[in-house]
């Protein structure tokens, strides 16, 4: 009987040690008989997702391989012609995501990023709560406008270096020394070096990071230190997670979105709307909501039932204070280069907001209709910042008079420094090629892919007719309920994979309804991006997870109310001011079956307006 058991142990020690390879041999072997049994094109595309959910799901092969899977699986099934399919991995939409990239990756280079974020740790006041804020804010306003992962992995070194004076400042009042006094004595013991960490591009250097960022260990630490340390962790990568929604750009399902909508809206010789300006009007607001929310709830987390007793914590860390002012001033004054950047960061966003602002016309009107986008700006500030100098020219060398005074410039060139004044652009291709997160631009691009698939097939209609037995509940409760089920899948798989299997079958299943698509699909967008509850969820999860403060526990408990709350914020924005704001309550007459027919949305919606408002 032992013998027995320890063999089933070893055998399914192996099996999980070659798991990897097993599903990627028996999953296609498996599904095989779908495509017999259809016998049709939507068998085929159906074969065809579930392989590829299956294996972006488990990981089997990294995400951006099996994104390229559908060049491969969808012509030799005859769902879809070849060059159909690859033409869907470099749509408008993705070369608005390249040119943000790129803008973000000249931000990081030039640790802009950091000047931001110590800088709004400074202004703070040292209270847990106040920290708790300072740590946020940048981590919210950066995901925006940068990758998530860059923002979090930048922020690691930042919240080590508070831990240890929180640890430091600890030791300080047990000792009844001066906090001032022990900072300035040992402040080279007690300081963690603000290193800027790199955004993890692969599973090694991720783990790097894990290994890296442990600097304050939580052994034989204090409860309220070690509960201090969970929720600043989970400070970082939730506000990083929320910041992503506030900007078209600012996550992949955001982009997924607009690129689906704007596929199927022009399906039925439409256009869906969507641009970066008038995305503000809904992401901005639930942004700033859910942060605000996951402040209060994570003080909540870290007092327990003293936040509501309303005790005051003795606790302030004046000598953590004093740390990142030390660090902030440390940096000087802003460069050219970082000038320069923040200059270029800032005529991206205006020029994005003032495209089409509706309110008034914008410069987008100056050209033909749908022949500029958002993309077009993208790429301006994106090349620019190949052309501009790093530093600001010196025209000594133009007006030299004499040769005598050619010598004495050239020896002062020599003392002060040789390359003073070379040309060095902002931005070279080999920091770009190394930073820029190629894996994702595939992993979207696969999605669309994917969706034209599904589309040209017939398979998102099939899968929404099937969906039809909702119509008994009210559109709030469907996009409510869609939603959980879209952030209940977000936390096990990749959100950009998320976004790109559920919003083509949402998208089609409204019009099945005779509902507006994006009255369903803004929901389920904004739900791929709050993955709260597992390490696997997201980048910055598995980053902050990394460092050892937290453990799974932690997330679940944590995560599980922010996201129930930003999910049910959502459905309030959807109809507080969302549906006014787009006109979901009217369905355009493209995608009627019967054009006579006028159903709204507010009259479906007429007979649940109460419910609505007490749910949400």
């Amino acid at each position: 009987m032992t013998d027995n058991t320890s063999g089933g142990r070893v055998l399914l020690r192996v099996l999980h040690k070659w798991r990897q390879l097993l599903i990627v041999i028996l999953v296609p072997l498996i599904f095989l008989p779908v495509v017999f049994i259809g016998s049709s094109k939507v068998a085929s595309c159906a074969y065809g997702v579930l392989v590829i959910g299956i294996f972006w799901v488990t990981e089997a092969l990294p995400l951006a391989v099996t994104s390229l899977l559908p060049v491969l699986i969808f012509p030799i099934l005859g769902v879809i012609p070849v060059t159909q399919i690859c033409a869907s991995y470099f749509k408008e939409t993705l070369m608005l995501f390249i040119g943000s990239l790129i803008v973000a990756v000249a931000v990081e280079k030039w640790n802009l990023h950091r000047r931001i974020a110590l800088r709004a740790l400074t202004l703070v006041g040292p209270e847990p709560k106040m920290l708790m804020l300072g740590i946020m804010l940048p981590c919210w306003f950066l995901s925006m406008w940068m990758s998530n992962t860059a923002t979090t992995a930048m922020m690691v070194p930042i919240l080590n270096a508070i831990l240890s004076q929180i640890k430091e400042s600890r030791k300080v009042d047990v000792n009844g020394d001066g906090a001032e006094h022990k900072a300035m004595t040992d402040k080279k013991e007690s300081s963690t070096e603000l290193q800027t960490l790199n955004a993890p591009e692969t599973e090694s250097e991720l783990n790097h990071v894990s290994k890296s960022s442990k600097a304050c260990r939580l052994d034989n630490e204090d409860d309220d230190f070690v509960n201090l340390a969970k929720t600043f962790a989970m400070c970082i990568a939730f506000s990083a997670n929320i910041g992503g929604i506030a900007t078209l750009t600012g996550t992949p399902p955001n982009i997924v979105f607009k690129g689906l909508a704007d596929e199927l809206f022009e399906d039925y010789g439409i256009d869906s709307g969507i641009t970066f300006a008038n995305w503000l009007v809904v992401g901005f607001p639930l942004s700033v909501i859910c942060l605000a929310c996951c402040w209060l709830w994570l003080q909540v987390y870290y007092e327990g039932k003293g936040f509501f007793l309303c005790k005051k914590r003795k606790n302030s860390y004046d000598l953590v204070k004093y740390h990142l002012l030390k660090e902030y001033n440390s940096l000087g004054p802003m460069t050219f280069a970082e000038a320069i950047v923040l200059i270029d960061f800032v005529m991206l966003a205006v020029l994005w907001v003032t495209r089409n602002p509706q309110i008034v016309p914008g410069w987008g009107a100056l050209f033909p209709a749908k022949y500029v986008g958002d993309s077009c700006p993208a790429v301006l500030m994106a090349v620019l910042l190949f052309v501009l100098p790093s530093k600001p020219p010196s025209f000594r060398q133009i007006f030299r008079k004499s040769p005598d005074e050619e010598n004495d410039i050239d020896a002062d060139s020599e003392d002060d420094n040789s390359d003073s004044d070379e040309y060095i652009p902002l931005l070279d291709w080999e920091t770009v090629n190394r930073k820029l997160a190629w894996g994702v631009i595939i992993l979207m691009g696969g999605g669309f892919a994917l969706a034209d698939a599904c589309s040209a097939s017939g398979l998102s209609g099939w899968v929404s007719d099937q969906l039809i037995v909702l119509n008994v509940m009210p559109p709030w409760a469907i996009a409510l309920v869609l939603a959980f089920i879209i952030a209940a899948a977000t936390n096990i798989t990749s959100n950009a994979a998320t976004a790109t299997l559920f919003l083509p079958i949402v998208g089609n299943l409204a019009i099945q309804l005779e509902i507006n698509p994006l009255y369903f699909m803004i929901p389920c967008a904004l739900a791929a991006s709050f993955a709260f509850l597992l390490p696997v969820g997201t980048p910055p999860n598995a980053i902050v997870f990394a460092t050892g403060y937290l453990n799974i526990k932690d997330m679940l408990i944590g995560g599980s109310v922010i996201n129930i709350i930003s999910i049910l914020f959502v459905s309030l924005a959807m109809n507080a001011w969302v549906n006014q704001f787009y006109g979901l309550y009217i369905l355009p007459d493209a995608f009627r079956k019967d054009p006579i027919q006028m159903t709204t949305l507010t009259s479906i919606n007429s007979s649940y307006t109460y419910n609505a408002s007490c749910v949400c």
